[in-house]
């Protein structure tokens, strides 16, 4: 709801934005809209493009004045060339500006230039603080303007000045820390700030014709209209912050006299410099003649590098969204006539359905892009050509061409950033998505509406094809281009949501038996199990583990493979968790990488501890080897002895430890569980060593053993003891792998966890930790947590942390009832013993 919510509102608020531009532009038609647009002086463009200029001009001074806030506190950091850093700067604003998003596009994209500059991670967080301040400042010091209630904003932003020139710590308001510039860094911010806001507003105001509207009333609704317009999460504030303009203006200016300003600002503060961004790496870096193709080709390349694919989705669901809208509107005439001495109408018409088709598929294909899908990859490189050869053929329309073939290249250029295998219709659209596609197929809709306006509308027009007939090409194309995002829901809709699980094969395992060879941990070895899938990187050197249940994805332990890719791994879960709307959670990690999973916003509770016996000073000799020695020969005089199969030989005495494991699973009324324990499978048994009490010529007892590779760590997995085995039997068998375990040189003996002990009492602790000290101190009846912990600690082991990671908030309760399921079988045999 918390992601649902938002992405309806800016929806529903978007379609009030098109009805109010519906109600006041109903006297405008598209013919006086083209005249007015292209009436407007050419003294007026020049003016608001030295003004655009200016413009982002100053906004490469928040990066700058960012950077020298880090440095005030940080001298060591690296001094970066001006020009680049003016360069970074006006391509994530030019960018940003137009497609929205500016904490996924031009974040994003000042991280992959600063990044390769030596900013750290931290360094450049500071860099996004202290220049969405600066964005705000200046909206907030220019707030007067729009209403009386202004003034307090006013005062905000001044205080923030006061607080930055007498104050040296950081601010902290609910947990969040805001360091502070100096004074005169704060006060250039605030000054900066709102030159930006005037700026602006200054090239809507020189576009507008004479009227009695001054300066200071058009930057007024100027600053309301943007103000709206970043509420609504709209990309570029687009309908909204036009129909905000045309209310608040409404007693200056006409409908008529706004429209052709508006198109006009659109045009020349957000398309031009998203244009000029897109190309201005590769011209900079054409030094001579010489070699030209191939330093262009070099530099696309570079840019592409730079525009991450988020970025990348976001320019492909803009050129879906040109092809959309121009399939809405007439061509130029003379273009069609010379169109019409080239080709048939048949081509032109069909042209024109598959360019709006075109358009609707890159929409769609957009979100793949985002998620790095290989599969979206290829299918967008054929929307956009299909696209390019579609906009020449139903209108010659050359500019939107020029535009898909840059954005085809970029693309082609970044091919290596696409590597994701995942299924490209398995991943689930978020609510922004989708509301953004629905936003788009209805501001084309709407907008084709507007320009036919004067056409009377009839069932004929469906059915008429001819050069002059572009309302009746507007309907079929603007309902091939519904149809098919309509068709992909409702595919969706009657899909299969749920992830399934898929059965690990026999090359998965003997991928997972070499990555578990090249690393010390044993618990890697319940893959055998077969009941959890792998999803392995792509050099498959590492994989996770998982099971799901519900929304919960539970992954087991930590990532398995070289501690270098821990990290990678861990991104690569939650990547696939995304794809399909789950919930990460990571259960029983150890306390050495928690780190990797803070860096991606984890949480993490405390799962309880592992015991685990350094078999380096573990002794039979002495007072402390007094009880063990003790055991050992209790069990001798009950007429029992321990010895060790190799996995070889574990087949041929299968038959007893079957009757062993049924007899313990109907002592204790339960049934099999699995997951993160190992349950009775011959096929996985026969894998490993197993350690066996024998009495009177039969095996009352056994545990079967993992040895971890390079003899670093010894476990034990599933135990299990007939009715009629001594009661010594299986402390006697521990003793003895202790033993058999030090001569074989292992270093460790890992004896499994003891759930919800180690958490302190403390009066302040989280409500979650107490009501785990609460389960472990007093469910003893159904859990047996203490006997478990006082058993254990028999063998003078050393206890060693484990955790539950999940994304927080208040879904605890629920995962831990998923992964109590996964492990139980079942959420009615989660109590069972």
């Amino acid at each position: 709801m918390r992601r649902a919510v938002p992405a309806v509102a800016a929806l529903v608020l978007f379609l009030v934005a098109l009805e109010v531009l519906r109600r006041e532009l109903h006297a405008v038609t598209w013919q006086a809209l083209s005249i007015g647009v292209l009436g407007i002086p050419r003294w007026l463009l020049a003016s608001a493009v030295l003004l655009t200029a200016l413009n982002y001009a100053v906004l490469t001074g928040y990066d700058f004045i960012a950077l020298a806030t880090i440095r005030g506190r940080q001298p060591q950091l690296p001094r970066l060339p001006r020009l680049r850093v003016a360069v970074t700067s006006f391509l994530a604003y030019a960018i940003a500006n137009s497609v929205g998003f500016a904490m996924l596009s031009g974040a994003s994209i000042r991280y992959r230039v600063y990044s390769r500059w030596g900013i750290s991670g931290e360094q450049f967080s500071q860099v996004v603080i202290s220049y969405s301040v600066t964005f705000w400042l200046g909206l907030l010091a220019l707030a007067p303007l729009t209403s009386p209630a202004g003034w307090a904003a006013l005062a905000v932003s001044l205080a923030y000045v006061a607080a930055a020139a007498l104050r040296t710590q950081p601010l902290h308001v609910r947990g969040f820390q805001l360091p502070l510039p100096s004074g005169r860094l704060a006060a250039l911010q605030l000054l900066l700030s709102a030159a930006d806001w005037a700026l602006a507003g200054a090239v809507l105001y020189v576009l507008l014709p004479p009227s009695g509207a001054s300066f200071g009333d058009v930057l007024g609704a100027f600053l309301a209209a943007q103000t709206l317009g970043l509420v609504a999460h709209v990309p570029g504030g687009v309908g909204v912050f036009e129909g905000v303009i045309v209310l608040l203006l409404k007693p200056y200016l006409t409908s008529m006299q706004l429209a052709p300003a508006l198109i006009v600002y659109r045009v020349i503060y957000y398309v031009a410099p998203l244009l000029v961004a897109l190309v201005v790496l590769a011209v900079s870096e054409v030094r001579r003649q010489t070699g030209h193709a191939a330093r262009l080709t070099a530099s696309i390349g570079r840019m592409a590098e730079q525009l991450t694919p988020r970025g990348l989705a976001m320019l492909t669901f803009g050129a879906g969204l040109i092809l959309l809208c121009s399939g809405a509107t007439p061509a130029a005439a003379h273009r069609l006539a010379m169109l019409d001495r080239v080709v048939p109408l048949g081509v032109i018409e069909t042209s024109h359905i598959v360019g709006s088709v075109a358009g609707a598929v890159l929409l769609l294909l957009s979100q793949g892009l985002s998620r790095r899908l290989d599969a979206a990859y290829y299918f967008t490189t054929i929307a956009v050509g299909a696209g390019m050869v579609a906009s020449l053929l139903k209108g010659a329309a050359y500019e939107e061409a020029i535009v898909l073939g840059l954005l085809l290249l970029v693309l082609r250029r970044a091919r290596p950033a696409f590597d994701r295998q995942a299924a490209l219709f398995a991943t689930r659209f978020s609510p922004p998505w989708i509301a953004a596609v629905v936003a788009a197929v209805a501001a084309s809709v709407w907008l084709g509406l507007f320009a036919f306006k004067h056409v009377e509308y009839s069932s004929a027009l469906w059915w008429q094809f001819a050069l002059e007939g572009e309302a009746s090409r507007f309907l079929r194309g603007s309902v091939a281009a519904a149809t098919t995002v309509l068709l992909v829901a409702v595919a969706r809709l009657i899909g299969h949501a749920p992830h399934e699980v898929e059965p690990l094969s026999d090359e998965d395992l003997r991928a997972a038996g070499e990555v578990i060879a090249r690393q010390y941990a044993t618990y890697p070895h319940l893959i055998y199990l077969r009941d959890k899938a792998a999803l392995f990187d792509e050099a498959r050197d590492g994989f996770v583990m998982y099971g799901v249940k519900r929304r919960t994805w539970v992954a087991l332990g930590d990532p398995v493979g070289p501690p270098d890719r821990i990290a990678g791994l861990i991104r690569l879960f939650i990547e696939r968790c995304d794809d399909f709307g789950g919930t990460p959670v990571f259960y029983q990690v150890g306390r050495h990488h928690l780190h990797h999973y803070a860096d991606v916003g984890l949480a993490f509770v405390k799962l309880g501890e592992e015991a685990r016996v350094d078999l380096t000073r573990f002794s039979l000799d002495g007072s402390q080897g007094a009880r063990f020695r003790q055991v050992t020969r209790r069990l001798t005089k009950d007429g029992g002895c321990v010895r060790v199969i190799p996995a070889e030989g574990v087949s041929s005495v299968m038959r007893e430890l079957r009757e062993v494991s049924d007899d313990w699973l109907a002592q204790k009324t339960g049934a099999e569980k699995g997951f993160s324990v190992g349950f009775f499978d011959p096929t996985y048994l026969q894998r490993f060593p197993v350690a066996v009490v024998e009495h009177a010529n039969r095996i009352v007892a056994f545990a079967n053993l993992w040895p971890g590779p390079c003899r670093h760590e010894l476990s034990i997995d599933l135990m299990r003891y007939h009715r009629n085995a001594p009661a010594s039997a299986m402390e006697a068998l521990i003793v003895h792998l202790l033993v058999w375990g030090q001569e074989q040189g292992y270093h460790w003996f890992a004896l499994g966890m003891a759930p919800m002990s180690g958490v302190e009492r403390s009066p302040v602790a989280p409500l979650r930790a107490r009501a785990g000290l609460f389960l472990y101190e007093h469910g003893d009846l159904l859990f047996h947590f203490q006997g478990l912990r006082a058993y254990k600690e028999k063998f003078n082991p050393i206890w060693e942390p484990h955790y539950l990671v999940y994304p927080g908030g208040l879904k605890l309760p629920g995962i831990a009832a998923d992964v109590s399921a996964l492990v139980a079988g079942g959420y009615g045999r989660i109590l069972h013993k």
